[in-house]
């Protein structure tokens, strides 16, 4: 990609809204423009990286102890492939693509290594707000090969101040942060949320947070995790940001769960970034709610 992609046409996409208490940003999840998108789809990651949008991706070892752009363990049936990521070398992966919401593989979402991935954003204009997540994906009781942490660090070597990893597997991510510094840190504690329920009480939650929070800049919560919370009457959002730690708001997207209730209680609870497949809607219903 070359800086053609943004300066020969208007920038449409938002990459942050005005919220009572400061910008909020708009992390467009998986690259995603619009929700009938492929994920990772190159051209996206250039404009954003060029406009200052937060960008996520989602990564997996493969067989050979390299990252691969992916988010599900099989490589079916979302891109063109076909078998276990963890079994399959990367090589194996070159021809493959990405499919959109209708099945249909994206000539411009070719399944990559993150090093390939990231190639371009060292020739292109870097917005002084943009940053990449990388989201570790990691397979029940798995801890990652040094081997492949080096590869993630090989990868993204000269990027780092625009890094941020991110995972529910909060002891490997802090593994690739040390191997990456000025990298940043985001724990997703939902997964335990998910094993153990309760932290769903808000204020244990809180807990849980305090007990991990070392080097952490980053909490990544379900939405609707923040609304009951706030519901509760208990400011979980105001309590992390007492301790240093903003707020990700994950997945919002337009649909009946996305009321302007909730978007106003995310916006009221002071989430400095919501992950979103539709930037532009979702900057539209805020500013409209």
């Amino acid at each position: 990609m070359t800086a053609f992609d943004i300066n020969n046409r208007t920038p449409t996409t938002p990459v942050a809204v005005e919220g009572p208490y400061g910008p909020i940003r708009l992390k467009w999840h998986k690259l995603r423009r619009q929700p009938t998108q492929a994920p990772f789809i190159r051209s996206n990651l250039a404009l954003g990286w060029q406009l200052g949008a937060s960008l996520e991706i989602d990564m997996l070892a493969t067989a050979d102890d390299r990252f691969a752009v992916l988010h599900d363990p099989t490589l079916g049936p979302s891109t063109t492939g076909r078998g276990h990521v963890s079994r399959t070398p990367i090589a194996s992966m070159s021809g493959l693509f990405h499919r959109d919401a209708d099945g249909d593989p994206d000539p411009d979402a070719p399944v990559l290594s993150l090093a390939e991935l990231v190639v371009p954003l060292r020739r292109l204009p870097r917005a002084p707000s943009a940053n990449l997540q990388l989201d570790l994906k990691l397979l029940e009781r798995h801890a990652l090969p040094d081997s492949a942490v080096a590869d993630a660090a090989a990868a993204v070597a000269g990027l780092a101040d625009a890094i941020v990893v991110g995972s529910h597997h909060l002891d490997e991510a802090r593994r690739l942060v040390a191997a990456i510094p000025g990298a940043r840190l985001g724990y997703d504690p939902m997964l335990a949320v998910s094993r153990q329920p309760a932290l769903r009480d808000p204020e244990r939650l809180l807990r849980h947070m305090e007990r991990h929070r070392t080097g952490v800049s980053l909490a990544y919560l379900r939405f609707d995790a923040i609304v009951a919370a706030e519901t509760q009457g208990f400011p979980l959002v105001q309590r992390l940001l007492d301790l240093g730690i903003e707020t990700d708001a994950w997945t919002v997207n337009p649909g009946p769960a996305i009321s302007d209730a909730t978007l106003r209680t995310l916006v009221e609870a002071k989430v400095r970034q919501i992950t979103t497949d539709a930037p532009s809607e979702i900057f539209r219903l805020i500013r409209s709610c």
